[in-house]
């Protein structure tokens, strides 16, 4: 399939207000490069008066795309053609392992056999977890401690003396945002009855048209077992619409025409008829299918200012159906995939700055590998789901720097371009630039210590914002000592 170019829509759209960032940039901060070839060098007034918090060691002119683009915004990080091979050398697949080998192996989703053992669907369903979870006890369901019963309960529901010998996949569409589960269970398991982030059965988030391979179906009837790129996890079954074959299943997820959501989230238009893509919300990095014609009298109006489109529905039989919808051109997206500039990538980030943290995407949000996965996928990107897992891909630059000193992992910092990612264990970032001899980052994280301060003052920040790398973690060490892995092709 042939990559779609940005149109002069997209053009308009992100031309105009990186256009008008970038003449503020100028009046604000000059166009002098400072420590880092792309930061401005001079300070600035406070753009937002003093209404918007920031992390300590932060100002707030940094909170603006433009601050960290001087000299750097028509840099390419990944040319289309990159993207693509990127995606081709680097599969999406989930690994299991068999009874009695030391080994894992890999089962990639595009390329899965007409049937798989049952053992396997078994290995990947992972009912082991249910005695981890004991082991680990006292638990909390919503609050509320839990006995032994009911862990025996989600067991006997996972189905597990059920699964055939032979398991044939079935090929699904999800058609809504939902939570993936690594147990067919909707509580939220936690061992303090008081955590509000942290659910021990989140698996991954379900992007509405993403493509996912059903292997199984749990004892009530309510939830599917499915495949989503690199990782597995229960799902409801509303969720996700059935196709009839693989075919249609990977024509429905790559379609040679498509809008691009390039906002942090956009909101369908609601109609008379109340269908199930009325006021659907679609998440940045979503794909929507375009179509070139129609009878206008399919949309209850007419198309004028509106791309015509349409999105994936789950009909009452549980098959796919296509809805024929307008995306109006005021909002924020793209026809086809934009150019990966630094420009373009930071333009995208700093859409999600101030969101609440998700861990494994809940609460329609993300954590720090759901971040850069949904800013990178506006490009084309299909990024693994664990933050180490992006860090360690070699097809994207990554570099261990683990044995570098603090020095040298600054002065190669300095060189690399704004939109590059870096990595410390547990916490994937997006490097912005560096301003007197700190380097500057923007992602997702729910806890830290700011700068000076002690280790015990730890900071439940659960957003998405700007900070230095001067950040310190729980073992007294700054964000930057702790790095250890860069990722930059140009290394």
């Amino acid at each position: 399939m042939k990559r779609k170019s940005a149109t002069l829509v997209y053009g308009i759209l992100f031309g105009v207000f990186i256009g008008a960032t970038a003449i503020e940039g100028v009046k604000l901060h000059g166009v002098t490069k400072a420590s880092s070839s792309f930061v401005s060098d001079e300070s600035a007034a406070d753009p937002y008066e003093g209404l918007v918090g920031t992390v300590e060691g932060t100002t707030a002119d940094m909170l603006v795309p433009g601050y960290w683009l001087v000299g750097a915004e028509d840099e390419v990080l990944f040319t289309g053609d990159e993207i693509e091979d990127f995606n081709d050398n680097n599969p999406a697949y989930v690994e299991y392992r068999p009874e009695g080998s030391f080994s894992n192996r890999k089962l990639y989703m595009y390329d899965l056999p007409e049937k798989i053992d049952g053992d396997v669907v078994a290995s990947l369903m992972a009912p082991e977890l249910i005695d981890e979870l004991r082991e680990n006890g006292p638990l909390y369901a919503d609050g509320k401690e839990v006995g032994e019963d009911y862990f025996d309960e989600i067991r006997s529901n996972m189905g597990l003396d059920c699964l055939q010998e032979q398991v044939i996949p079935f090929y699904g569409i999800c058609v809504v945002r939902s939570d993936g589960r690594t147990l067919p269970c909707d509580d939220f398991i936690a061992a303090d009855p008081e955590e509000m982030y942290f659910d021990e059965l989140i698996s991954s988030e379900f992007m509405p048209g993403i493509p996912v391979v059903i292997l199984a179906e749990s004892r009530d009837g309510e939830w599917f077992f499915a495949i989503n790129g690199s990782y597995c996890g229960w799902v409801h079954k509303d969720t996700v619409a059935l196709c009839d074959d693989k075919t249609m299943w990977y024509e429905a997820s790559h379609p040679e025409q498509f809008l691009m959501v390039t906002g942090s989230e956009i909101i369908l238009e609601r109609n008379a008829r109340n269908s199930q893509a009325s006021g659907l919300i679609l998440p940045m990095g979503t794909k929507i299918k375009l179509i070139s014609d129609g009878d206008d009298g399919e949309y209850d109006r007419m198309a004028w200012g509106c791309y015509r489109a349409e999105v994936p529905c789950r009909g009452d039989d549980g098959k796919l159906y296509w809805e024929r919808v307008l995306i109006p051109v005021s909002k924020d997206v793209c026809a086809g995939y934009p150019e990966m500039t630094s420009k373009a990538v930071l333009e995208q980030a700093f859409k999600f700055q101030g969101k609440i943290y998700g861990y494994g995407g809940t609460l329609s949000s993300n954590d720090c590998s759901g971040f850069v996965r949904q800013v990178y996928a506006c490009f084309g990107f299909e990024l693994p789901r664990n933050a180490k897992a992006i860090a360690r891909t070699y097809d994207l630059g990554s570099i261990d720097c683990t044995k570098m000193t603090t020095a040298k992992k600054l002065s190669v910092l300095k060189e690399m371009l704004p939109g590059s990612l870096v990595f410390m264990e547990g916490h994937i970032m997006m490097y912005l630039g560096t301003k007197e001899g700190i380097p500057y980052v923007i992602s997702s994280c729910a806890t830290c210590i700011e700068p000076g301060h002690d280790t015990s003052d730890i900071v439940e920040a659960y957003g998405v914002f700007v900070s230095g790398m001067n950040l310190r973690r729980a073992n007294g060490n700054t964000w930057l000592e702790d790095m250890n892995y860069i990722l930059w092709r140009e290394y």
